[in-house]
């Protein structure tokens, strides 16, 4: 019979519950103390460049604690603490005191659950800023990464404390708790300032941030595929119950070559942007090829390999859409959709290969096999791929382990195997494994040396397919988009119209002379800062940010004049490059 203590923070929505643990000892009262974890701690293995991400020394993005800190130290420095064990002790009454603090509580055994809520007033935990989980932290449905809200990892690094009951009969557990958590932390409060968004842009005044500068060039580079090529509405189920070979570029998909090429037949063979190369040169043609990453550089594996007609690009509308190497190409995401149209996104994070899923379970492909999706490598210093792709090998020299930066994050495989991986990768496999789990789609990885594990995915080496992709044909005969041209004429004559005044803006201040130039510049300035121009110079790779800033906000006059210039330059360069492509985008219409 269920305890009613536990049913009724369940009906007040306090307690969430998940899979039970196997309990381990005698399921007494807990006693306590909460001790702070001293685990390593995720956020040591992020550049320490990102600490003070706005260049102010007290404004931290994330802490770092020393091994015997303190409750009350915890509280000073985050508003975001965690609890592991359900016991009745001065660190607890000391987080809950706090009401500017968001305290979670973990507990791996509902008999110790039930005697805790025995003899702490109900009411106690009857309050809004706690919340309650008990089971594994990968068995919650809906996930905890989709329960727990991204504004609450903004609230500060969470601070762990944990019993000496759990430490001792839980340990694993209260590792993936901890692990699960400083994840979600890293996605929400971290990534967004390593991200691509800021790189080469740190933030340090206040400007419009919109599309980066190599979306803005795939913008305009991508105008006759926004006209031609479906959205991906028009593959939704089209190859169900289908199986799906997702392909990535880990190191060991050389060896998987052979498994690929005599399965092609057998099942949909979807490969991700990086992985292309090493298929393409095997003389493999994938069914598909997916690209969601809208970098620039992401499409430089384009121009390394043959023309494809036997494969389907889907791609983000803003990423590049490979020249004439794909005969037939649908898209997915929306740009202008009151030009060009709304289009369905594929579900993902992080890692290209969540893409891949994305786009199997959008065909109805009932099961998938995971190739070369190991997210990690045996490499402390940088992630290794395949042989034959365009990523740069990172270097191998022998040195001592330092367990924080630069050194990447260590992780284990299920079968006991040490690898190492980045934030990054480690958040994209998380919540890849959820996804996975959630979905029912059952999948197999065939790499010992992956992180992609958990409920719903299996390991095989050379996995059995006994299906047969059909109606591949019927892809290349798709439904037109239903574009107007002349709409798209007018927003590129409108896009011409204004890069020629901003180049025109930056001309005139380059030949200005006179006293009035510092003034003039920066009324234009504020003006570019305003519409995206400063934020697309900034991430264009030619302005130095923060020298730009250190002359045009910090130094003398003579200072300020020497930044606009360097300034304009790199505006009317890019302005340049832009009406370029709109001039050939206009050609093509």
């Amino acid at each position: 019979m269920e305890n009613s203590k536990i049913a009724a923070l369940v009906e007040l929505g306090v307690l969430c519950r998940g899979v039970q643990v196997e309990p381990e000892g005698d399921g007494g009262a807990d006693p306590g103390p909460h001790r702070f974890s001293e685990h390593p701690q995720l956020c040591r293995f992020e550049n320490p460049a990102f600490l003070h991400p706005f260049e102010d020394p007290s404004a931290a993005a994330y802490s770092l604690f020393a091994p015997d800190t303190s409750m009350e130290e915890a509280l000073s420095a985050t508003r975001l603490v965690v609890l592991l064990g359900t016991a009745d002790t001065p660190q607890l009454r000391a987080a809950l005191a706090s009401r500017t603090t968001v305290v979670i509580l973990f507990e791996p055994d509902e008999r110790t659950l039930i005697r805790f809520l025995e003899a702490f007033k109900l009411a106690g935990l009857n309050r809004p800023n706690l919340f309650c989980f008990t089971g594994d932290p990968r068995s919650f449905d809906p996930p905890l990464q989709d329960m727990l809200p991204g504004d609450m990892f903004r609230l500060g690094t969470p601070a762990f404390f944990i019993t000496d009951r759990v430490r001792r009969l839980y340990g694993g557990w209260a590792d993936r708790v901890v692990e699960y958590l400083e994840i979600l932390h890293y996605r929400h409060a971290i990534y967004g300032l390593s991200g691509q968004g800021l790189s080469r842009s740190r933030p340090l005044r206040d400007i419009h941030r919109g599309l980066l500068y190599d979306q803005q060039v795939h913008a305009f580079e991508n105008v006759r595929e926004y006209l031609t090529a479906p959205p991906i509405a028009g593959l939704r189920n089209r190859l169900r119950g289908a199986e799906a070979i997702l392909v990535a570029a880990g190191p060991d998909l050389p060896e998987r070559l052979d498994w690929i090429r005599r399965n092609r037949e057998r099942g949909v063979v979807i490969c991700v942007n990086n992985a292309v190369k090493p298929l393409a040169d095997a003389s493999i043609q994938p069914h598909f090829v997916v690209i969601n990453d809208t970098s620039i550089d992401s499409g430089v594996v384009f121009r390394h390999i043959p023309k494809m007609p036997e494969t389907i690009l889907v791609a983000h509308c803003l990423s590049d859409l490979g020249g004439d190497r794909f005969r037939q190409k649908y898209l997915f995401g929306s740009f202008l959709p009151q030009i060009f149209g709304e289009r369905d996104s594929l579900r993902l994070h992080g890692s290209v290969i969540s893409t891949a899923f994305s786009l199997a379970r959008h065909l109805g492909c009932e099961r998938c096999v995971l190739v070369g999706a190991q997210l990690a490598s045996a490499n402390p210093w940088g992630l290794s791929y395949a042989r034959g792709t365009v990523k740069d090998a990172p270097g191998t020299a022998e040195r001592e382990l330092v367990n924080e930066h630069p050194q990447l994050c260590p992780v284990t495989t299920p079968f006991g195997e040490p690898l190492f991986t980045t934030l990054n990768f480690l958040d994209a496999a998380l919540w890849l494994s959820e996804e996975i789990r959630v979905s029912g789609v059952p999948c197999v990885n065939t790499s010992r040396a992956s992180i992609l594990y958990g409920e719903g995915v299996e390991f095989d080496e050379e996995p059995v397919l006994s299906g047969r992709v059909e109606h591949m044909k019927d892809l290349f005969r798709p439904e037109p988009p239903r574009v107007d041209v002349r709409e798209a004429g007018r927003w590129l004559r409108r896009e011409i119209r204004l890069w020629t005044s901003v180049a025109e803006a930056a001309r005139t201040v380059l030949a200005d002379d006179t006293p009035a130039m510092a003034a003039k510049g920066m009324a234009i300035l504020d003006q570019l800062d305003k519409n995206n121009v400063t934020y697309l110079a900034e991430r264009r790779g030619g302005l130095h940010n923060r020298l730009f800033y250190r002359q045009v906000f910090e130094g003398d006059e003579s200072s300020r004049r020497k930044g606009l210039r360097l300034y304009f330059r790199d505006v009317l360069a890019m302005s340049g490059e832009f009406l370029d492509l709109l001039a050939k985008a206009l050609t093509l219409l």
